[in-house]
């Protein structure tokens, strides 16, 4: 693999593709008036597939999951965690910010319950974007802008969309919070690989020591106390956990205690 985004050209599509597909979805959704009748036969898709395979992937958009998937990398890939840090950054101000700004109901706030297929909690304000979708494209995204296998990137994005799609699955959002989403999560790891950078600091052993006992913190939290409002997937939840902690531990030994 490339260790660094810098043999990547500007001009190359992984990093301008996916926002700029997904603005045009959302101009479109929104143009088009068809937000409503799209969500629907996206909601309607357990009925073919059961609820179990939407509530587990929808769960890779949670945000702490999506920072305990960075642990494993640790000690391995310094550059890709520090991007993540600032790109997390970046991705919370984009979905937390915008959810306060535009204060969108959700589809269980606008559609009668006989209408839609609720899996998990029921939610019901602040859909405009959708975070889930922000952390899965913004982890999808420095993962690809620190790889050099073009395979490999387009499994992690149709990856993330699938876990978009899971939010409308699922009942949680409408098609243009996804798109906004994805818009605003890969754009938040374009800007954090580039912030990145300049950050020299970032991967120096001392700041990738405090990087590793955060997200080590944050996993144990996964495991122990996270509650993502679904028991169903609770078990899964934890699996995920334990997997980074075994993944994670060759890297933070070398960190630790290596030379």
């Amino acid at each position: 693999m490339n260790h660094s985004t810098e043999g990547l050209s500007w001009r190359s599509p992984w990093w301008w593709g996916v926002p700029t597909l997904s603005l045009i979805g959302l101009v479109t959704v929104w143009s088009a008036g068809v937000n409503q009748p799209l969500f629907l036969w996206f909601n309607g898709l357990s009925r073919y597939t059961g609820e179990a395979l939407w509530a587990h992937l929808t769960l890779f958009g949670d945000g702490v999951v999506g920072l305990v998937l960075v642990l494993p990398f640790v000690g391995r890939r310094p550059d890709i965690v520090r991007a993540m840090m600032v790109a997390a950054l970046l991705a919370a101000l984009w979905a937390v910010g915008l959810k306060a700004l535009v204060g969108a109901p959700r589809p269980a706030a606008v559609l009668p319950p006989e209408t839609i297929n609720i899996i998990g909690p029921v939610l019901k304000k602040f859909a405009f974007p959708s975070g889930h979708t922000t952390t899965i494209f913004t982890l999808a995204g420095v993962l690809c802008l620190h790889i050099s296998s073009n395979r490999l990137r387009l499994l992690l994005v149709l990856f993330a969309v699938a876990v978009g799609c899971s939010r409308m699955v699922v009942g949680a959002h409408w098609p243009a919070d996804v798109l906004a989403g994805a818009f605003g999560g890969w754009l938040a790891a374009a800007a954090g690989t580039i912030l990145a950078r300049h950050w020299a600091m970032g991967l120096r052993t001392r700041a990738q020591r405090i990087f590793a006992l955060l997200l080590g913190l944050l996993t144990a939290w996964l495991l122990l106390f996270h509650h993502t409002g679904d028991p169903d997937t609770l078990i899964f939840q934890r699996l995920i956990a334990v997997g980074a902690l075994l993944l994670a531990l060759p890297g933070v030994r070398r960190l630790f205690w290596g030379r």
